[in-house]
Protein backbone atom coordinates (compact mmCIF):
# COMPACT_ATOMS: atom_id res chain seq x y z
CA UNK A 1 0.00 0.00 0.00
CA UNK A 2 1.39 3.11 -0.70
CA UNK A 3 0.01 6.32 0.64
CA UNK A 4 2.71 8.70 0.46
CA UNK A 5 2.44 12.36 2.72
CA UNK A 6 -1.33 11.93 2.07
CA UNK A 7 -1.20 9.00 4.63
CA UNK A 8 -0.11 11.80 7.47
CA UNK A 9 -2.62 14.27 6.46
CA UNK A 10 -6.42 13.97 8.44
CA UNK A 11 -9.26 13.65 6.03
CA UNK A 12 -11.70 15.84 7.54
CA UNK A 13 -14.56 13.95 5.40
CA UNK A 14 -13.69 10.76 7.11
CA UNK A 15 -13.42 11.80 10.72
CA UNK A 16 -16.90 13.06 10.31
CA UNK A 17 -18.58 9.98 9.59
CA UNK A 18 -17.11 8.83 12.49
CA UNK A 19 -18.46 11.56 14.46
CA UNK A 20 -21.87 10.54 12.71
CA UNK A 21 -22.11 6.86 13.60
CA UNK A 22 -21.08 7.99 17.62
CA UNK A 23 -23.59 11.02 17.34
CA UNK A 24 -26.76 8.34 15.54
CA UNK A 25 -25.44 5.55 17.75
CA UNK A 26 -26.27 8.07 21.17
CA UNK A 27 -29.52 9.05 19.60
CA UNK A 28 -31.03 5.80 19.20
CA UNK A 29 -29.99 4.45 23.00
CA UNK A 30 -31.48 6.98 23.90
CA UNK A 31 -34.86 6.71 22.55
CA UNK A 32 -34.78 3.03 23.28
CA UNK A 33 -34.21 3.68 26.93
CA UNK A 34 -36.82 6.62 26.90
CA UNK A 35 -39.14 3.88 25.49
CA UNK A 36 -38.00 1.15 28.31
CA UNK A 37 -38.83 3.38 31.06
CA UNK A 38 -42.09 4.27 30.07
CA UNK A 39 -40.88 7.91 31.47
CA UNK A 40 -42.22 10.31 28.38
CA UNK A 41 -45.48 10.79 26.79
CA UNK A 42 -43.36 10.19 23.68
CA UNK A 43 -44.23 6.71 23.79
CA UNK A 44 -47.56 5.32 24.66
CA UNK A 45 -46.35 1.78 26.37
CA UNK A 46 -43.28 0.71 27.32
CA UNK A 47 -41.65 -2.28 25.23
CA UNK A 48 -42.61 -4.59 27.94
CA UNK A 49 -45.99 -3.78 27.97
CA UNK A 50 -46.55 -3.98 24.22
CA UNK A 51 -44.70 -7.59 24.34
CA UNK A 52 -46.99 -8.67 27.08
CA UNK A 53 -49.88 -7.33 24.80
CA UNK A 54 -48.79 -9.40 21.87
CA UNK A 55 -47.83 -12.60 23.29
CA UNK A 56 -46.69 -15.68 21.29
CA UNK A 57 -44.81 -18.50 21.99
CA UNK A 58 -41.57 -17.34 20.34
CA UNK A 59 -41.34 -14.86 22.61
CA UNK A 60 -38.57 -15.11 25.41
CA UNK A 61 -38.04 -14.70 28.95
CA UNK A 62 -37.18 -11.44 29.84
CA UNK A 63 -33.72 -12.51 31.18
CA UNK A 64 -33.20 -13.03 27.38
CA UNK A 65 -33.63 -9.31 26.66
CA UNK A 66 -30.72 -8.42 28.89
CA UNK A 67 -28.35 -8.93 25.80
CA UNK A 68 -29.44 -5.79 24.43
CA UNK A 69 -26.82 -4.31 27.41
CA UNK A 70 -24.19 -6.62 25.91
CA UNK A 71 -25.13 -5.22 22.38
CA UNK A 72 -24.96 -1.56 23.03
CA UNK A 73 -21.57 -2.02 25.40
CA UNK A 74 -20.01 -4.00 22.24
CA UNK A 75 -21.38 -1.05 19.70
CA UNK A 76 -19.57 1.29 22.01
CA UNK A 77 -16.35 -0.72 21.97
CA UNK A 78 -15.80 -0.95 17.92
CA UNK A 79 -17.14 2.37 17.89
CA UNK A 80 -14.49 3.96 20.54
CA UNK A 81 -11.87 1.39 18.41
CA UNK A 82 -12.11 2.88 15.48
CA UNK A 83 -12.38 6.48 16.69
CA UNK A 84 -8.50 5.60 18.12
CA UNK A 85 -7.73 5.01 14.58
CA UNK A 86 -7.80 8.57 14.07
CA UNK A 87 -5.27 9.14 16.51
CA UNK A 88 -2.87 6.28 16.11
CA UNK A 89 -0.23 6.17 12.93
CA UNK A 90 1.74 3.67 11.34
CA UNK A 91 5.04 4.02 9.12
CA UNK A 92 2.67 5.47 6.39
CA UNK A 93 0.18 7.51 8.13
CA UNK A 94 -2.88 7.55 10.42
CA UNK A 95 -4.75 4.11 10.87
CA UNK A 96 -8.17 4.77 9.62
CA UNK A 97 -6.67 6.77 6.20
CA UNK A 98 -3.93 3.95 4.97
CA UNK A 99 -6.36 0.74 6.44
CA UNK A 100 -9.13 1.86 4.98
CA UNK A 101 -11.39 -0.84 6.87
CA UNK A 102 -14.51 1.08 7.04
CA UNK A 103 -15.48 2.52 3.50
CA UNK A 104 -18.71 5.12 3.44
CA UNK A 105 -21.25 2.28 2.09
CA UNK A 106 -20.44 1.29 5.69
CA UNK A 107 -21.50 4.53 7.56
CA UNK A 108 -24.38 5.36 5.40
CA UNK A 109 -26.20 1.99 6.24
CA UNK A 110 -25.05 2.31 9.69
CA UNK A 111 -26.96 5.93 9.80
CA UNK A 112 -30.17 3.84 8.25
CA UNK A 113 -29.82 1.70 10.96
CA UNK A 114 -30.33 3.75 13.56
CA UNK A 115 -32.77 5.53 11.85
CA UNK A 116 -34.84 2.57 11.17
CA UNK A 117 -33.75 1.24 14.92
CA UNK A 118 -36.00 4.91 16.35
CA UNK A 119 -38.78 4.49 13.50
CA UNK A 120 -39.60 0.94 14.51
CA UNK A 121 -39.80 2.12 18.29
CA UNK A 122 -42.89 4.38 17.11
CA UNK A 123 -44.52 2.03 14.47
CA UNK A 124 -44.91 -0.76 17.22
CA UNK A 125 -45.93 2.04 19.50
CA UNK A 126 -48.61 2.75 17.23
CA UNK A 127 -49.23 -0.72 16.71
CA UNK A 128 -49.17 -0.62 13.54
CA UNK A 129 -48.48 -4.33 13.26
CA UNK A 130 -47.19 -5.45 9.67
CA UNK A 131 -45.20 -1.91 9.86
CA UNK A 132 -43.65 -2.63 12.54
CA UNK A 133 -42.43 -6.03 11.15
CA UNK A 134 -41.53 -4.75 7.69
CA UNK A 135 -39.53 -1.38 9.31
CA UNK A 136 -37.29 -4.04 11.66
CA UNK A 137 -36.34 -5.91 8.76
CA UNK A 138 -34.28 -3.11 7.54
CA UNK A 139 -32.62 -3.47 10.85
CA UNK A 140 -30.42 -6.29 10.35
CA UNK A 141 -30.29 -5.86 6.28
CA UNK A 142 -28.59 -3.00 7.30
CA UNK A 143 -26.23 -4.74 9.17
CA UNK A 144 -25.34 -7.23 6.86
CA UNK A 145 -24.52 -4.04 4.74
CA UNK A 146 -22.18 -3.12 7.28
CA UNK A 147 -20.31 -6.61 8.20
CA UNK A 148 -20.32 -7.08 3.84
CA UNK A 149 -18.16 -3.42 3.83
CA UNK A 150 -16.09 -4.32 6.93
CA UNK A 151 -15.21 -8.25 5.56
CA UNK A 152 -14.42 -6.79 2.34
CA UNK A 153 -12.22 -4.19 3.30
CA UNK A 154 -10.23 -6.48 5.73
CA UNK A 155 -9.90 -8.99 3.29
CA UNK A 156 -8.69 -6.13 0.46
CA UNK A 157 -6.16 -4.84 3.73
CA UNK A 158 -5.46 -8.50 4.57
CA UNK A 159 -1.92 -9.05 3.61
CA UNK A 160 -1.02 -5.60 4.68
CA UNK A 161 -2.39 -5.34 7.41
CA UNK A 162 -0.82 -8.59 8.68
CA UNK A 163 2.92 -7.04 8.42
CA UNK A 164 2.15 -3.87 9.29
CA UNK A 165 -1.02 -3.31 11.50
CA UNK A 166 -1.58 -6.84 12.92
CA UNK A 167 -3.41 -5.71 16.64
CA UNK A 168 -5.72 -3.95 14.05
CA UNK A 169 -6.61 -7.03 12.24
CA UNK A 170 -7.21 -8.80 15.37
CA UNK A 171 -9.49 -5.79 17.00
CA UNK A 172 -11.32 -5.33 13.65
CA UNK A 173 -12.55 -9.10 14.61
CA UNK A 174 -13.49 -8.85 17.59
CA UNK A 175 -14.81 -5.49 18.09
CA UNK A 176 -16.07 -4.71 14.61
CA UNK A 177 -17.57 -8.00 13.00
CA UNK A 178 -17.97 -9.24 16.02
CA UNK A 179 -20.31 -6.54 17.73
CA UNK A 180 -22.04 -6.42 14.51
CA UNK A 181 -22.75 -9.84 13.90
CA UNK A 182 -24.24 -9.93 17.73
CA UNK A 183 -26.34 -7.05 17.10
CA UNK A 184 -27.21 -8.22 13.35
CA UNK A 185 -28.20 -12.15 14.78
CA UNK A 186 -30.39 -10.66 17.89
CA UNK A 187 -32.17 -8.09 15.14
CA UNK A 188 -32.86 -11.26 12.50
CA UNK A 189 -34.49 -12.67 15.89
CA UNK A 190 -36.45 -9.88 16.15
CA UNK A 191 -38.04 -9.70 12.74
CA UNK A 192 -38.91 -13.47 12.98
CA UNK A 193 -40.29 -12.31 16.45
CA UNK A 194 -42.37 -9.38 14.63
CA UNK A 195 -43.31 -11.35 11.76
CA UNK A 196 -44.73 -13.75 14.39
CA UNK A 197 -46.81 -10.97 16.43
CA UNK A 198 -47.90 -9.94 12.66
CA UNK A 199 -49.38 -12.86 11.57
CA UNK A 200 -50.98 -13.98 14.73
CA UNK A 201 -52.37 -10.58 15.67
CA UNK A 202 -53.40 -8.69 12.38
CA UNK A 203 -53.27 -12.42 10.25
CA UNK A 204 -55.46 -14.05 12.21
CA UNK A 205 -53.23 -17.14 12.17
CA UNK A 206 -52.76 -19.54 14.90
CA UNK A 207 -50.34 -18.76 17.49
CA UNK A 208 -49.25 -22.81 17.18
CA UNK A 209 -48.26 -22.96 13.79
CA UNK A 210 -47.15 -19.70 13.19
CA UNK A 211 -44.10 -20.41 15.34
CA UNK A 212 -43.88 -23.77 14.27
CA UNK A 213 -42.96 -21.84 11.09
CA UNK A 214 -40.76 -19.64 12.64
CA UNK A 215 -38.83 -22.14 14.22
CA UNK A 216 -38.84 -23.94 10.53
CA UNK A 217 -37.65 -20.50 9.10
CA UNK A 218 -34.85 -20.03 11.98
CA UNK A 219 -33.32 -23.59 11.36
CA UNK A 220 -33.15 -23.08 7.82
CA UNK A 221 -31.20 -19.69 8.27
CA UNK A 222 -28.76 -21.35 10.68
CA UNK A 223 -28.32 -24.39 8.09
CA UNK A 224 -27.61 -22.01 5.68
CA UNK A 225 -25.39 -19.56 7.39
CA UNK A 226 -23.40 -22.79 8.40
CA UNK A 227 -22.39 -23.41 5.30
CA UNK A 228 -21.64 -20.45 4.02
CA UNK A 229 -19.35 -18.94 6.96
CA UNK A 230 -17.55 -22.06 6.92
CA UNK A 231 -17.39 -23.18 3.55
CA UNK A 232 -17.81 -20.02 1.13
CA UNK A 233 -17.76 -17.03 3.01
CA UNK A 234 -14.55 -17.93 5.93
CA UNK A 235 -12.08 -15.78 4.61
CA UNK A 236 -14.08 -13.41 5.63
CA UNK A 237 -16.48 -14.25 8.79
CA UNK A 238 -13.89 -17.46 9.60
CA UNK A 239 -13.42 -15.25 13.56
CA UNK A 240 -16.96 -14.14 13.72
CA UNK A 241 -18.26 -16.77 16.83
CA UNK A 242 -20.39 -14.98 18.58
CA UNK A 243 -23.71 -15.57 16.21
CA UNK A 244 -23.82 -18.97 17.33
CA UNK A 245 -24.26 -17.59 20.96
CA UNK A 246 -27.15 -15.49 20.40
CA UNK A 247 -29.33 -18.03 18.79
CA UNK A 248 -28.86 -20.67 21.66
CA UNK A 249 -29.20 -17.78 24.10
CA UNK A 250 -32.38 -16.82 22.37
CA UNK A 251 -34.05 -20.24 22.26
CA UNK A 252 -33.50 -21.01 25.46
CA UNK A 253 -35.16 -18.25 26.70
CA UNK A 254 -38.14 -18.98 24.44
CA UNK A 255 -37.83 -22.52 25.71
CA UNK A 256 -38.12 -21.89 29.42
CA UNK A 257 -40.59 -19.41 29.11
CA UNK A 258 -42.86 -22.13 27.06
CA UNK A 259 -41.60 -25.39 28.22
CA UNK A 260 -43.92 -28.39 27.97
CA UNK A 261 -42.97 -31.94 27.66
CA UNK A 262 -45.87 -32.56 25.45
CA UNK A 263 -45.91 -29.34 22.92
CA UNK A 264 -44.77 -29.52 19.68
CA UNK A 265 -42.98 -26.49 19.90
CA UNK A 266 -41.25 -26.86 22.87
CA UNK A 267 -39.58 -30.10 21.45
CA UNK A 268 -38.45 -28.51 17.87
CA UNK A 269 -37.39 -25.78 19.95
CA UNK A 270 -35.19 -28.14 22.21
CA UNK A 271 -34.27 -30.28 19.21
CA UNK A 272 -32.83 -26.66 17.50
CA UNK A 273 -30.99 -26.17 20.74
CA UNK A 274 -29.20 -28.77 20.44
CA UNK A 275 -28.42 -29.06 16.92
CA UNK A 276 -26.79 -25.25 16.90
CA UNK A 277 -24.79 -26.12 20.03
CA UNK A 278 -23.37 -29.55 18.01
CA UNK A 279 -22.81 -27.12 15.22
CA UNK A 280 -20.96 -24.12 17.37
CA UNK A 281 -18.47 -26.94 18.47
CA UNK A 282 -17.89 -28.42 14.96
CA UNK A 283 -17.81 -24.59 14.04
CA UNK A 284 -15.04 -23.98 16.94
CA UNK A 285 -13.06 -26.71 15.88
CA UNK A 286 -12.99 -26.00 12.14
CA UNK A 287 -11.58 -22.22 13.46
CA UNK A 288 -9.04 -23.71 15.81
CA UNK A 289 -7.64 -25.87 12.55
CA UNK A 290 -8.05 -23.65 9.99
CA UNK A 291 -6.59 -21.10 11.72
CA UNK A 292 -3.12 -22.86 12.67
CA UNK A 293 -3.38 -25.00 9.61
CA UNK A 294 -4.52 -22.94 6.79
CA UNK A 295 -4.04 -19.37 8.14
CA UNK A 296 -5.95 -15.94 5.45
CA UNK A 297 -2.66 -13.83 5.46
CA UNK A 298 0.45 -14.60 5.14
CA UNK A 299 3.73 -12.12 5.57
CA UNK A 300 6.78 -11.40 2.87
CA UNK A 301 9.90 -12.46 4.48
CA UNK A 302 13.63 -12.40 2.63
CA UNK A 303 14.55 -15.89 2.54
CA UNK A 304 17.38 -17.30 5.00
CA UNK A 305 18.34 -20.08 3.04
CA UNK A 306 21.31 -19.80 0.32
CA UNK A 307 18.94 -21.20 -2.91
CA UNK A 308 16.14 -18.99 -1.73
CA UNK A 309 19.30 -15.92 -1.84
CA UNK A 310 20.50 -17.22 -5.26
CA UNK A 311 17.22 -16.69 -6.95
CA UNK A 312 16.59 -13.58 -5.54
CA UNK A 313 13.37 -14.73 -4.64
CA UNK A 314 10.95 -14.06 -1.17
CA UNK A 315 9.72 -17.20 0.54
CA UNK A 316 6.21 -17.39 2.10
CA UNK A 317 5.50 -17.40 6.06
Amino acid sequence: METGKSGFQHQPAKIAMIVGAWLTFIVMVTFNAISASGASDLFNSTQGELSDKYYNDFVPAGWTFSIWGFIYAWTALWLLYITTTIFRKTEEGYVYIVSDLLPWYFFAAWYINNICNIAWLFVFDGEYLVASACVIALIPFTLYICLFASYRQVDKQGVWLTEHAPVDLWLTRAFVHNGLAIYATWATIATLLNLGIALIYTGGFDNSDVVTGLLAVLLVEVLVWYVLENFVLDRYCRYNLIVWVVVIVALTGSLVEHWGPQKRNSIFTAILIGLTAFLYVIRLCLVVYRHFNKPLYKKFVLPTSEQGKNNGTFNMA
